[in-house]
């Protein structure tokens, strides 16, 4: 038998070699039975399932045609293999396999079963039972890998499972001593249940947080044991990777600080704990046997006894780590009565060891004290005292410690730090490390250097030890001088006369620009005013440095945003979209500085050009380019300030030893064309690349940035661009060494192999052309791919270093050919531009190869950009081969998610071509198909949530390119679909995030956001658009709302067939937070539909359950931005209209009595009715529901008779009307109209008002009659009586219709 399966395997892999062909449903359903039957499994299942972890799942095109059915039923099959192992199957290969399936059912679908919940807290409690934890890693990663997934739609869910394997969890932590890949799998569900429960370290429910008393256990048993860890690495010295590493993982010490965050509380330092996670689970089913208790220290008294109990290393780092991600996570977490003592002990700790293992670990914890001190605005002066002599102390320290090396980084951190925060006096001796030999410039030290000059002014005198020259020298102009030359190493200029070392400057990147800056700033009489303006900069999304997150971060921000606290979305609503004129033409330069800064550059220049060889070992390319950005980033700094033209700047000395220095580049790359297969000559043209790459700047806004990627461009010859788009060419079909790039042929013709499948023949249609293949890897073979399944060709690992080159130059060139416009420079953008685009061209582009994807993708995404229109020939042929493109990777979610995303910058370009020319219309027609069958596809459930995401922000795009949707319609099954019809059917998803990123995003169905006017308010669409928007979308979401419960039972079905509790409170948590995020963004966003959303707030909290106090919460945030007093008023101005469209619902629950009067602040019905009666009671009388009025008078303990005569004026309004209406033989009017009649008649009843009354009531209230009246007449344009003729529908109060 073992010889059939070692057969099969064979045909397996020889099958593979030629290309990914063989069927995968049919293979995996043959994998499947015969691990059912218990004399096949016994025989072949340990084959079998080696040949599904690796050759199977480790194939991406195989990876994308498993259904959504299989890869769930694989799970269950395998997760029972688990559960139930027979011993003939390795353990551990079971839970790769796991593994694998649950990444693969995450990733390439959208399922949920509750059998996997199931299946974790089974699995749990067999590795606590069997004290086994073989493959348990494998299986905790799974569930990582789940949670992760699902967390945003099943948050209580997820949360209820933390909640009920965490102890279990915790025990097999304690008890069965797991191996470190375990740990660190644990860690990290630690980490995501932290995440879970409090997002962003929420605390409250109120504030975001998911809480209750099995948790504060769990969180307190989990503080403990992350405590004894810690001890217990630091008691034995381990060390987490390498020799000398005494510090503990980054994960560990991320996970304690926000463990600490939660469970510190000024007001708790010592809490009994019961330990239920250290008895076993024979010892818990006995009643008789109590739980054990501990008690545990907690509080920040705590943290500084751990910093002081021990000298040694291990003891003290790890409680360093913490401190310092704990304050820099959450500053306002540390009490103001904490900070003098910590910062005494961190004093203390500090003198110690001045090049010990501890010391970058102490200055970086008071790096972040001071930032945090800096934020701590209610300090007492007792505390201000004290922490001044502190932090005196510490700068003394800290000054003297920069010239060592090893904490030269940390220790300008911590100077920085202090300088931000004003927290110490300065002396003139802190200018003395920034001009004297004492440090050498590093990127830390300039950093600093910038601080200081922007927070003090240079001193005018200080010995700095340069000699005085003949001439005569301003005092005030020697130390800029010394800083100046600091900068630049020239103070070694003699010293490099026979030294082949390079200024620090040309062999490490600084941060963008800031050398620059501070050059020029020094040439200035003011310094600290021009670094001032300098930082004013407006900032360059190309060159901002992006923060890390975690990969839970967009979850958190989603959970947070269902709390309306940070109420972003208000503010966005009238930005002022001018620039800021920012000038510098109050700046003063010396001009004899500004020569000295000349000299120096131009000295280092020429030295750099007599030592550069093409083959020097010292001199490298990328020296030069470091050098011609420093030259041109002075030149731009200079042309930002107004002082200098870009025109003169290109006339300058500096701009001609730029050039200079640049044709040696162009001449080095030139040279490499034929030396693409060196790993030295490569990773060198990929370096230097990057240097050319950050000098660019596609952005419009005014910036030092702009001026020195304008001046950049001008160095650029037309050879240096073209011999790059060749080494492009070469690269494309570059094969390197042996099986580098290994192709597949898939060009042949398989009878079998169909790109188009039965099932969604109609969505794949959509895509046209069908020539193409399906999707192979390059590396088919299993051996190759990581355990967790198929790599994706988005992976880096399929790449190259020659690719990752070719990728290098294609964003280079872009980036030159979007920016280069409306300028005169040495080579012409458009014939680049084609060049780039030719590579696309079929006879060379093969997208099924990883490489050519990523071109594709680079050049989609950098070369449209908003502000530089690409022409209209050009979009067509970027858009050429998107169809092909799509329909091979249709069934590739992640490659699907990707594409749509690169497309948004079409869209706008789409708009501002030429509407009548062929080429846009083309385009256009290219787009909108791949729009559109992305758009059947999703409709049809064949696309993930954040291939859905993607769309709706392309279907985003394309909104606010064309609100009117004049060519903005989808083709979808010959049906025209204007994406303003479909785009609200998100909001009707399966997918939480989804719907309320559509909520979010549905301002573009009421607003032409890209047209503003004088103030930043964005141009309102037409009334009947924003009508028939608002009837849509509300609509769709309670549609949505209705979906959810619907399908709970079904997508979540339990063994029972029941939904859990738990299921079904995510779906109406969800559902509840989009419907209230799409009224708040409508109110924000149209005036015109401000009364109807309102009116829906107050009928989705009667009918769907909304918090009353949520709701207010909202309502106060919106009255705060329409210019209200109090939240009262707001909802006052509209109440009429509410009051009216509630009692107008034909059904028993909407009576006056129970309106949501909660929401005007009112706490009874009695004070609704007595604050609001005038407004009420004319609408129950037009109604004939006078014995509500009697019920309404009864409550607030007045004559019913008299209520009627305070209303009559409004009631007389109400009626009036009535009779002039022309019923055009139109029913409903003519009904109207003798409702009114019989409701005069009822009020000149003697036993009512009766006639004398009513005229005397009459004539007395005549101006308020009238003026009431009056009111009435303004509708807005094109109103009709059908779409409701009440004055105030739609206008907001206060700003009335052009023309009222």
């Amino acid at each position: 038998m073992q010889e059939v399966g070692s057969l099969v395997k064979y045909f397996i892999r020889c099958a593979n070699k030629r290309g990914p062909r063989l069927k995968c449903q049919e293979l995996l359903i043959y994998v499947m039975e015969i691990i059912r039957e218990p004399t096949s499994c016994a025989a072949y299942g340990s084959d079998c399932s080696s040949i599904l972890l690796k050759d199977i799942l480790s194939v991406r095109k195989y990876w994308c045609e498993i259904p959504q059915q299989q890869w769930s039923e694989l799970l269950i099959l395998y997760g029972q293999l688990y559960l139930k192992p027979s011993g003939q199957i390795n353990r551990v290969l079971v839970a790769r396999i796991i593994h694998t399936l649950m990444r693969g059912y995450c990733f390439q679908t959208d399922g949920l079963s509750s059998d996997m919940f199931i299946f974790f807290s089974k699995a749990m409690q067999c590795a606590r039972q069997e004290k086994n934890t073989a493959g348990l890693d494998h299986i905790v990663g799974a569930m990582n890998i789940f949670c992760n997934k699902f967390a945003v739609n099943c948050r209580i869910r997820i949360c209820k499972i933390g909640e009920e394997i965490l102890p279990t969890v915790l025990y097999i932590w304690t008890q069965h001593r797991p191996k470190d890949s375990l740990k660190e799998s644990i860690i990290e569900l630690f980490h995501l249940q932290v995440h879970v429960h409090h997002p962003k370290g929420a605390k409250t429910q109120g504030k975001g947080a998911y809480d209750s008393t099995k948790w504060q256990s769990i969180l307190h048993n989990l503080y403990d044991l992350l405590v004894n860890e810690i001890n217990l690495i630091s008691s034995r010295g381990k060390y987490s990777s390498g020799s000398r590493n005494i510090a503990v993982k980054e994960n560990l010490i991320e996970l304690m600080a926000d463990i600490c965050h939660q469970v510190f509380t000024e007001d708790t330092k010592v809490l009994e704990i019961t330990q239920s996670y250290t008895i076993s689970q024979r010892e818990s089913s006995d009643e008789t046997v109590p739980s054990k208790r501990r008690r545990i220290e907690l509080g920040w008294e705590l943290i500084r006894d751990n910093l002081q109990r021990s000298q040694k290393d291990f003891d003290v780092i790890p409680w360093l780590q913490i401190t310092a991600q704990l304050i820099s996570k959450y500053p306002m977490s540390l009490p103001n009565s904490e900070l003098p003592p910590l910062l005494n002990v961190l004093h203390q700790l500090l003198p110690q060891q001045r090049r010990g293992e501890r010391t970058p670990y102490v200055l970086r914890c008071l790096t972040e004290v001071a930032l945090c001190q800096n934020q701590k605005t209610d300090l007492k002066s007792t505390h201000k005292l004290e922490l001044q002599r502190t932090w005196a102390k510490i700068w003394s320290l800290t000054v003297r410690s920069v010239s060592f090396q090893q904490i030269e980084v940390e220790s300008f951190g911590l100077l920085g730090a202090m300088i931000q925060g004003n927290l110490v006096v300065t002396d003139k001796e802190l200018w003395k490390i920034f001009s004297g030999p004492a440090c050498k410039p590093s990127s830390s030290a300039v950093c600093c250097l910038a601080l200081v000059m922007s927070a003090y002014s240079v001193p005018k005198n200080l010995d700095v030890g340069m000699e005085q020259s003949n001439c005569e020298r301003n005092l005030d102009s020697v130390l800029k001088e010394a800083i100046m030359k600091w900068g630049l190493s020239s103070h070694l200029e003699e010293e490099m006369e026979e030294c082949a070392e390079l200024p620090p400057v040309l062999c490490s990147d600084f941060p963008h620009l800031i050398l620059q800056k501070i050059l020029v700033s020094l040439t200035m009489k003011n310094c600290r005013a021009a670094m001032i303006f300098f930082q004013n900069d407006a900032k360059c999304v190309q060159h901002l440095q992006r923060k890390e997150e975690n990969i839970f971060s967009d979850v958190e921000e989603l959970y947070l945003q269902t709390t309306f606290d940070e109420m972003d979305i208000f503010t966005n609503f009238a930005v002022n979209v001018a620039d800021k004129n920012t000038t510098g033409s109050r700046l003063a330069i010396n001009q004899n500085l500004r020569e000295t800064l000349e000299y120096c550059l131009l000295a280092m220049s020429e030295k750099l050009l007599s030592s550069y060889a093409p083959k020097s070992k010292v001199v490298a390319a990328e020296h030069l380019v470091r050098c011609v950005s420093l030259l041109i980033g002075v030149l731009g700094c200079y042309c930002y300030t107004g002082i200098l033209k870009e025109e003169d700047a290109c006339k300058s000395k500096l701009f001609q030893t730029a050039k200079s220095l640049i044709h040696y580049v162009g001449e080095g790359i030139s040279q490499s064309k034929n030396k693409l297969n060196e790993d030295a000559q490569i990773n060198s043209l990929r370096t230097l690349i990057m240097q050319c790459t950050k000098c660019l700047c596609n952005c419009t806004k005014s910036s030092a940035n702009k001026m020195l990627s304008n001046i950049f461009l001008h160095l650029l010859t037309s050879k240096f661009m073209n011999d790059l788009v060749d080494i492009c060419k070469n690269l494309m079909t570059f094969t390197g060494k042996p099986g580098e790039l290994g192709e597949v042929d898939l060009t042949g013709n398989d009878p079998e192999e169909s790109i188009m499948e039965v099932d969604n023949q109609v969505s794949d249609d959509l895509f046209g052309d069908h020539s193409l293949t399906d999707i192979s890897d390059t590396n088919e073979s299993g051996e190759m791919q990581n355990v967790t399944g198929a790599l994706s060709p988005l992976a880096e690992e399929q790449l190259t270093k020659q690719d990752l080159l070719l990728l290098e130059i294609l964003r280079f060139l872009c980036i030159c050919v979007t920016t280069v416009q409306t300028q005169t420079v040495s080579f012409r953008a458009s014939d680049i531009r084609r060049k780039l685009l030719m590579l696309t061209d079929g006879s060379v582009f093969d997208s099924a190869k990883p490489l050519h994807l990523h071109m594709y993708l680079v050049l989609l995404k950098e070369l449209p950009v908003e502000e530089h229109l690409l022409p209209e020939d050009d979009v067509r042929m970027l858009l050429r081969p998107l169809s092909d493109v799509c329909s091979l990777y249709r069934r590739d979610q992640e490659v699907c998610e990707v594409i749509l995303n690169n497309l948004l910058p079409i869209a706008v370009g789409l708009a501002q071509s030429n509407p009548h020319a062929k080429e846009t219309k083309d385009a256009q027609g290219q787009f909108l198909t791949v729009v559109g069958a992305f758009w059947h596809l999703a409709q049809g459930g064949k696309c993930t949530a954040p291939v859905r995401v993607a769309l709706l922000n392309c279907m985003k795009a394309l909104l606010e390119a064309d609100p009117h949707c004049k060519w903005a319609i989808l083709n979808v099954i010959n049906e025209d679909v204007p994406v303003s019809d479909a785009f609200p059917r998100f909001l009707a998803d399966s997918h939480h995030q989804v719907r309320i990123l559509a909520a979010k995003s549905i301002t573009s169905l009421f607003q032409d956001v890209k047209q503003r006017d004088s103030s930043g308010v964005s141009k309102p669409l037409p009334l009947k658009l924003q009508q028939k928007a608002f009837e849509n979308a509300y609509l769709r979401v309670q549609e949505g709302m209705r979906n959810l419960v619907r399908t709970s039972s079904h997508l979540f079905c339990l063994v029972r067939g029941d939904a859990s509790p738990e299921d079904l409170l995510d779906k109406q948590c969800n559902g509840k937070a989009v419907l209230l995020m799409l009224i708040t963004m409508v109110l924000c966003c149209s005036p015109v539909c401000e009364k109807q959303a309102l009116f829906a707030i107050c009928q989705s909290v009667k009918e769907n359950g909304l918090d009353p106090q949520l709701v207010k919460k909202v309502l106060k945030k919106i009255s705060d931005v329409f210019g209200y007093k109090t939240i009262e008023d707001f909802m006052t101005s509209h109440l009429d209209y509410l009051v009216m469209e509630w009692l107008k619902i034909n059904d028993s629950g909407y009576t006056l009595s129970a309106f949501p009067y909660v929401l005007l602040n009112y706490t009874s019905l009695e004070e609704f009715y007595r604050s609001c009666y005038k407004v009420l009671v004319p609408h129950l009388v037009i109604r004939s529901q006078f014995e509500d009025v009697k019920s309404l008078a009864n409550k607030i303990e007045k004559d019913w008779r008299q209520v009627l005569a305070d209303c009559f004026p409004k009631i007389l309004v109400n009626i009036l009307p009535y009779f002039a209406y022309q019923s055009h033989g139109k029913s409903e009017v003519a009904e109207q109209r003798d409702t009114a009649s019989k409701v005069y008649d009822m009020l000149k009843d003697e036993n009512c008002l009766g006639k004398q009354q009513i005229d005397n009531l009459s004539h007395n209230n005549l101006p308020e009659i009238v003026v009431e009246l009056l009111m009435t007449f303004h509708e807005p344009p094109g109103t009709t009586i059908e779409e409701g003729a009440y004055p105030s529908k739609y206008i907001r109060h206060k700003k009335r219709w052009p023309g009222s």
